[in-house]
């Protein structure tokens, strides 16, 4: 099942939407067949003759012209996706009514028997089931898992457990899914695994969660699950991520765009009592990809404490300053300097400045 699933998403565009319209053909003709069967009609014509081949023609060329006017073909990457499910109810719609009316303006002017609206329900019924059933088929091996799993908050589970996609190196899955299921309170459920390596093979599933995307199609797996699904509620890069992604930005937007929290898996806590992932929210800096400025804690500490001996703001802020300058001269924790020594750095700078203005005197 799993080659089915890599071959179908390892197809290029052009090659996978031309064995979709082929399918999508064949299917037409088994649907006119069983309607014809499932009704119990007689027709008045021999099927297999030129006229019978030649009605079979039409009705495979306007199904295929029906089909690319309501967009089954527009958007192949979304192969069995929701907005994919409803172009063929429409395009089968349609194409009943455009065969109905056909066979009424057909018959104005030759008889046929065995014809009637109850074949034409049958036939809306039977093409729109088994033009469907391949891409469904598709779907639930790709990520049924992930249905099992979303259903159990719907089937009476804990409604309070987020249910998440991961995106990141399987090396590291394993001990993720191991540790959101052994958390008391168990806080998120991992729906579905993003794998980072191109590689990565399609359905295979990890402690009972399949890989559903691999890389370079993370954005349209992504687009497609929320779009198809409200269950998803939280998703969950791997450490490091942002490095290894180029769509990270992107993946980003789509989330936050479909209302679906975006966090960062960062570590582990508390070991001993059961295990809990450490999430941090994903920041600004964190999308740009680039280090968040630390605070200088120094020069605050220093012009509060400055405030509180009663300095004006000035006087503070000048002080802040002085000691926030000696302090980038040392390492480690114990760099901020004592207050005799921040007074002796400002008494030096005010007498480097007196003989500094003394000397431009001197000149003029």
């Amino acid at each position: 099942m799993t080659s089915y699933v890599e071959a179908v998403s390892g197809l290029r565009p052009k090659m996978r939407r031309a064995i979709i319209m082929l399918q999508d053909i064949i299917m037409v003709l088994i649907a006119v067949a069983l309607s014809l069967v499932l009704s119990q009609s007689k027709l008045s014509f021999d099927a297999f003759s030129y006229g019978g081949l030649a009605c079979w023609a039409v009705i495979v060329l306007i199904a295929h012209l029906l089909f690319r006017y309501c967009g089954l073909y527009n958007t192949v990457w979304r192969f069995a996706s929701t907005p994919d499910f409803f172009n063929i109810l429409k395009g089968c719609g349609i194409l009943t009514v455009v065969l109905y009316l056909s066979s009424l303006a057909f018959r104005s002017f030759q008889p046929v028997t065995g014809l009637n609206e109850r074949q034409f329900i049958v036939f809306f019924l039977v093409s729109f089931t088994i033009i469907s059933a391949p891409r469904l088929y598709y779907r639930f091996l790709r990520d049924g898992a992930s249905w099992r799993i979303l259903g159990r908050r719907n089937g009476g589970g804990d409604a309070r457990i987020k249910q998440a996609l991961f995106i990141g190196r399987l090396s590291e899955v394993d001990v993720i899914i191991r540790f959101t299921r052994t958390a008391q309170p168990t806080e998120y459920a991992i729906a579905g695994i993003m794998a980072i390596e191109g590689g990565a093979p399609l359905g295979t599933q990890i402690q009972g969660v399949p890989v559903v995307a691999a890389r370079p199609r993370l954005v349209e797996v992504l687009e497609e699950y929320a779009r198809g699904t409200e269950n998803i509620d939280l998703l969950i890069f791997g450490n490091g991520a942002e490095r290894e992604i180029e769509e990270y930005s992107e993946l980003v937007r789509v989330a936050r765009h479909s209302g679906i929290a975006v966090v960062q898996f960062s570590g582990f806590s508390e070991l001993g009592q059961g295990g809990k992932l450490v999430l941090d929210a994903v920041e600004m800096e964190t999308i740009l990809r680039r280090s968040t400025v630390p605070p200088d804690i120094e020069r605050i500490g220093a012009f509060v404490s400055g405030l509180s001996r009663d300095m004006p703001p000035c006087e503070a802020a000048r002080y802040a300053n002085a000691a926030a300058a000696i302090s980038v001269t040392r390492h480690g924790g114990s760099s901020a300097p004592t207050d005799a020594e921040t007074q002796e750095f400002l008494a030096r700078r005010v007498q480097a400045a007196i003989a500094q203005d003394r000397e431009r005197q001197a000149t003029t």
